[in-house]
């Protein structure tokens, strides 16, 4: 579950947090690169119910594994590539996430296979629907607004590197797609953020599927 691998980086951004704290002491206008966790929802666009891999193709009856909501899991890191860019900074993002999607006991695809050799049983077993993303971006935020507490900000296009598991009915796993997204965050501290964003990610669809989602989440940003 998502929830075991949060709860090991709740400690690791406790021990950031009171390291920079206890060090730290620029200004919010001097701290413009950050690294942030994430932890929110996810929503597939099309389910993958029906295919090979996902729950063979429900040909025993057993179940679809079509399920297209989650939850997502991310981690990253903003660089400032510019201060002087109008009321803002242009930052470089580099994000990874973790999107589970579904997780359904279905009829599983290699012991039918075996099944069907005649050398195995039938089998069910909880498959899981998830995908890997890599993006790489550009990241515009707004800092000079007001007091500079409040900091929205924006991605207009990024690259995704993809990975989507299972494999498709293709039995390639790999895609490319475009990143995009926006939020806004609060300092509560000049090195501690804590904001809430909405990201998209559109699959160009090479593997045969188009695995395109939609994430909603609130983040801790460290600033450095």
């Amino acid at each position: 579950m998502l929830r075991k691998p949060f709860s090991l980086i709740a400690p690791i951004i406790a021990i950031l947090v009171f390291s920079v704290s206890t060090a730290s002491t620029a200004s919010a206008a001097d701290l413009l690169n950050q690294v942030f966790f994430r932890f929110g929802k996810a929503k597939l666009s099309d389910d993958r119910g029906g295919e090979v891999f996902t729950d063979t193709m429900n040909v025993f009856g057993e179940g679809r594994n079509d399920g297209t909501s989650g939850r997502s899991i991310s981690a990253g890191l903003d660089i400032a590539l510019s201060r002087d860019f109008g009321p803002g900074t242009l930052l470089g993002e580099i994000m990874l996430d973790y999107s589970r999607f579904s997780k359904k006991r279905v009829t599983q695809t290699t012991t039918t296979l075996l099944e069907l050799d005649g050398v195995g049983t039938h089998n069910t077993k909880e498959v899981t629907v998830s995908e890997l993303v890599v993006a790489v971006a550009p990241k515009y935020r707004f800092d000079r607004i007001g007091s500079g507490k409040v900091r929205p900000w924006i991605i207009p296009a990024g690259v995704a590197f993809m990975v989507n598991s299972p494999p498709s009915d293709d039995t390639t796993y790999l895609d490319i797609g475009y990143h995009l997204g926006a939020g806004v965050e609060y300092a509560v501290k000049d090195f501690l953020s804590v904001g809430i964003d909405y990201r998209h990610t559109i699959a160009s669809g090479d593997p045969g599927i188009k695995a395109s989602y939609s994430t909603a989440a609130v983040y801790l940003g460290i600033n450095f």
